[in-house]
């Protein structure tokens, strides 16, 4: 979904590895965005989908949106802003936010197309990401992220949680954007083999156990993970809530980047297709709510076969769409020279 990273000066056999590593932490994550929207529909009313949903959602955007930045190198270098990548963002957000209104039956006005409140805010988001990349260059590391850090906080006493234009989780998610942006990728692979990680792990471990036992565990940070919702108990506490569901989600993203193998196999593979499988999983999962009675089934509820039923779904939904003929159409609009340079 992002471009490559320059060379990094190691040696070719590490690098292969290395990028095999975040290839497999995209194709693990993928399959968590697909898991969401599929468990979504019935998430409250079966218990297990219910704690799978939100031990996801800790971590999942985040770590996303940190991948992403750190593959965004080529957004603005050598002084030149890659203003086609940004168009080719914007024109997919668009398009995916078409599409997705036609399969739910939506009534097309200009408010509805501009409220990004489903999955093609993403794409609008990298586009506004991408064109901040010559400010955050300028602004350099230390300034850069507590800049970032400062707007993701404040953003949070505004209310634009009708998803206009998606700037609330634009603004939310700009630290993990940043903090990518500015890492080296061999840094982050680096930090794998720490054996401290492993304390992340267990930190991981147990904030899963406690959601497992306790439904309303996450309940005082939850509504900060989605990254559109406001404040809600003030300022300060508002603050303090976003701040632990950023320190929770970098907790799991570190225990992710320990667990993920390293070399080559079948998540590297999706790990290279995850824009194709993010855009047209959606449109599935609208098509299966909308004109087809499978969420309205008592099945889907109950806590074993629901859940067996979700996970093969999601299974089925990923290979489908990760299929290599939907590769080069999204490659070819990612490509498209808008500008002359």
């Amino acid at each position: 979904m992002e471009e490559r990273p320059a060379g990094t000066g190691v040696k070719a056999p590490v690098q292969r590895e290395r990028i095999a590593l975040f290839d497999n932490v995209k194709g693990l994550l993928i399959i968590l965005v697909v898991f969401g929207h599929i468990a979504h529909p019935v998430h409250n009313s079966n218990p297990v989908l219910s704690a799978l949903f939100d031990i996801i959602y800790l971590f999942h955007m985040p770590l996303f949106v940190l991948v992403s930045g750190l593959f965004a190198k080529g957004a603005y270098r050598d002084g030149k802003l890659n203003v086609s990548r940004i168009i080719s963002f914007a024109v997919l957000g668009f398009a995916f936010q078409l599409a997705l209104a036609l399969v739910n039956g939506a009534v097309l006005t200009p408010q509805r197309i501009l409220a990004f409140t489903s999955a093609p805010w993403y794409l609008i988001s990298m586009a506004a990401w991408y064109a901040m990349t010559p400010i955050l260059t300028r602004l350099g590391a230390a300034r850069g992220l507590a800049a970032s850090l400062a707007i993701a906080l404040c953003w949070g006493a505004v209310d634009l949680s009708n998803g206009f234009l998606a700037i609330s989780r634009t603004m939310a998610f700009l630290p993990c954007f940043a903090l990518g942006y500015y890492l080296r990728p061999a840094t982050v692979a680096g930090l794998r083999a720490r054996k401290g990680l492993w304390l992340a792990v267990g930190a991981a471990a147990l904030t899963t156990g406690a959601r497992a036992i306790d439904p309303e565990a996450f309940a005082w940070f939850f509504p900060m993970v989605y990254g559109d919702n406001p404040y809600e108990l003030g300022f300060i506490e508002g603050v303090a809530q976003k701040l632990t569901a950023l320190a929770v989600g970098g907790i799991f993203s570190l225990a992710v980047l320990k667990l993920v193998p390293m070399r080559r196999c079948r998540l590297t593979t999706l790990g290279q297709r995850t824009l194709q499988v993010y855009v047209l999983h959606r449109l599935i999962r609208a098509w299966l709510t909308f004109h087809t009675q499978l969420y309205d089934l008592p099945v889907m509820n109950d806590p074993v076969l629901g859940t067996a039923i979700a996970l093969a779904m999601t299974a089925a939904v990923t290979a489908l769409c990760a299929a290599p003929i939907f590769e080069a159409p999204f490659a070819r609009v990612l490509g498209i020279r808008w500008t002359r340079d």
